[in-house]
């Protein structure tokens, strides 16, 4: 089977069906036609028989009546050939078998028959009262007193001939219409039939790359785990810059690109398997057969690789590279829902493990997707319903042990899951978009501390309160700062928001008007974790910040190496006119190089600890009193 080709479990006979009951429905719709064509022939039949038979009558009662009139003299004076002489203009009458005229006492006056009449076989020789006419009769009157009668005997056969002749053109039409019908019926089925074919090629096939769609693919996947003893390999694909794409160049240059990935895996796949397109950037390999693990790792990879190749599409060069998770039937799942949860799995660590690479489901990765979607299911509920708490972990002096300020630090405590590291939350609140609601919260939460701090007297540290680049691209979020500053009554000079390198780099333009937005409002900023990302002089000269922060994992090193590079970020930060903070400090070496150095303020374990609100209210009562050295207060990990 060719990798685009759409599955079917018996497509012969499918269509065989198909063709048949298509053929008995025509058939049947030729038939309802010809069936309602009779009845609605007959009825009109009956109803023109009716109308004829009705006209015949009232005529003949007319012209019963007529004579009756003319004949009311001759009866009286018993003058026959004056009466016979009344009657012989009713040798016109077509239908007429016989007309006669009776005295008062019944007797035969007169009588008259049309020459026709009188022919062997003619219908005069029949008898009145049968099938074949019909009698009418009407009184002769003088003066309101009856003197006799008159009888006609009209013929019917003309009704019968005129009913033979409906019946003919009937049948004709009926034909025709016929004739007409079967050749329109074949047209339409013909039609019905190429309009199935495309619905069904609509239903089993993606329109943007031909492959099969979500929906064909899941099929084939049901039915080749219904064949006995299958084995087979199910490859979830997700490509790593496909938004980039999409985003910058349009989504005509998306398509072209989905379509080029498209060709590329199928290469790759050939007639081992089928390839569907089952999301905007997902694509699925069902692998089959396949008798070992690694000859399904050996597809996955040789499609890392034919995607680690440029692509050229119409306005440029892009690398589509792909994160690829493969789970295996019936080893690593039972049902097609284990199965695709199982490889979505291994794609999600794929994806978070770097991408652009291939990782093989081990069940040990389910205890970690069910951790986190319990993580994401419960951290939900306690920002909802505030159950988590702010920590603050002290600024000081490099020179001395007077705090300068805190960075404020989320932390939970789960009634159940006990302490959930920040390292384990927020990765989760960042891509469900819970980190916008939880950042406002924190937010919020230092800015309210901060200001009850004041408001008691105690030294005023500033707060610095990190930042996330989801946090940032939010319209309101500039709002939201300054209605928490509102709100608290914190003044802004105290609030520090610290924000990432690859953060501000994503959206520059929109980075350095939220920036000099905040600065407007006399809101300190600062870079964090700096020397990690990859922001240029230019950019960090265009940006209106106030301090770097050197990261900890250069500290780390001091005093015995990575000096070279925290001496030239000192160097860079005095040369912008901004200060330095060195994180993670943790022994009393690292201390005194950085202060050496000139680095103006540190904050790590080796000064203080996370700690609750409460007890750095403490620690800055007792800062009143004189310097003193600044207990480490247990607690979580401060980050």
């Amino acid at each position: 089977m060719s990798a685009a080709s759409i599955p079917s479990r018996n497509p012969g006979r499918r269509r065989g069906d198909r063709s048949t009951i298509r053929a008995t429905a025509s058939t049947g719709q030729v038939v309802a036609v010809v069936v309602a064509m009779l009845v609605a022939g007959i009825v009109v039949l009956v109803y023109q028989y009716v109308l004829l038979r009705q006209a015949q009558l009232d005529e003949a009662r007319v012209q019963a009546g007529i004579i009756a009139d003319n004949v009311t003299a001759p009866l009286m004076f018993g003058d026959r050939d004056a009466a016979a002489e009344m009657l012989r203009p009713l040798r016109y009458a077509s239908d007429l078998v016989s007309a006669t005229v009776d005295d008062a006492e019944g007797r035969r006056f007169v009588g008259f028959a049309p020459q026709r009449s009188r022919e062997p076989g003619a219908l005069a020789a029949l008898l009145p009262g049968t099938a074949d006419a019909v009698r009418v009769s009407a009184p002769v009157e003088y003066r309101g007193r009856r003197i006799g009668k008159v009888d006609l005997v009209v013929s019917t056969a003309g009704v019968r001939a005129a009913m033979l002749h409906y019946m003919a053109f009937l049948a004709l039409t009926v034909a025709g219409a016929v004739a007409l019908v079967i050749p329109i019926l074949r047209r339409t089925r013909t039609r019905v039939a190429q309009a199935e074919r495309e619905l069904d090629a609509l239903a089993h096939t993606d329109t943007v790359t031909g492959l099969a769609n979500r929906r064909a693919t899941y099929l084939r996947l049901e039915q080749e785990m219904a064949l006995p003893h299958g084995v087979f390999a199910l490859l979830l694909i997700d490509l790593d810059n496909f938004k980039t794409v999409n985003d910058t160049a349009g989504h005509a240059a998306g398509d072209e690109l989905l379509r080029s990935v498209a060709k590329s895996i199928g290469d790759v796949v050939g007639d081992a398997g089928l390839v569907g397109r089952i999301g905007g950037d997902e694509f699925a390999v069902i692998v089959t057969p396949v008798a070992q693990r690694q000859a399904a790792l050996d597809v996955a990879h040789g499609i890392v690789r034919a995607l680690s190749v440029p692509i050229v599409l119409e306005h440029g060069e892009v690398l589509a590279t792909a994160s690829i998770g493969m789970c295996m039937y019936p080893d690593d799942a039972a049902s097609a829902t284990e199965l695709v949860s199982s490889a979505d799995t291994a794609l999600y660590r794929a994806k978070h493990g770097g991408r652009n690479q291939v990782v093989d489901f081990r069940p040990e990765m389910t205890l970690a997707a069910q951790r986190r979607a319990c993580i994401e299911r419960e951290l939900r509920k306690a920002i909802a319903s505030g159950a988590l708490d702010v920590h603050y972990q002290p600024q000081f002096e490099s020179g001395g042990r007077r705090i300068v300020g805190v960075e404020a630090l989320v932390r939970w405590h789960h009634p159940e899951l006990g302490a959930v590291p920040p390292a384990e939350f927020i990765p989760v609140a960042e891509e469900t978009g819970m980190i916008v609601a939880l950042g406002n919260w924190v937010l919020r939460r230092a800015c309210r501390d901060a200001a009850g701090w004041r408001r008691a007297g105690l030294p005023a540290p500033s707060v610095a309160v990190n930042v996330s680049a989801r946090q940032m691209r939010e319209p309101a979020f500039v709002a939201d700062v300054l209605q928490a500053l509102a709100d608290s009554g914190l003044p802004a000079a105290q609030l520090e928001l610290e924000l990432t390198e690859s953060m501000l780099m994503e959206r520059v333009e929109t980075a350095i008007a939220f920036m000099q937005q905040m600065r407007a409002a006399g809101i300190r900023l600062s870079i964090d974790d700096f020397g990690t990302g990859y922001s240029s002089l230019a950019y960090l000269q265009a940006f209106p910040i106030n301090q770097l922060k050197i990261d900890r994992s250069f500290v780390r090193l001091l005093p015995h190496g990575g000096e070279a590079t925290a001496r030239a970020i000192i160097a860079l930060a005095r040369g912008f006119g901004l200060t330095v903070l060195a994180e993670g400090v943790e022994d009393r070496a690292q201390l005194d190089w950085l202060h050496g150095a000139g680095c103006e303020y540190v904050q790590g374990f080796l000064l203080g600890r996370p700690m609750p609100a409460g007890a750095l209210a403490s620690l800055l009562a007792a800062q009143m009193d004189g310097p003193q050295a600044a207990p480490a207060c247990a607690g979580a990990e401060d980050r």
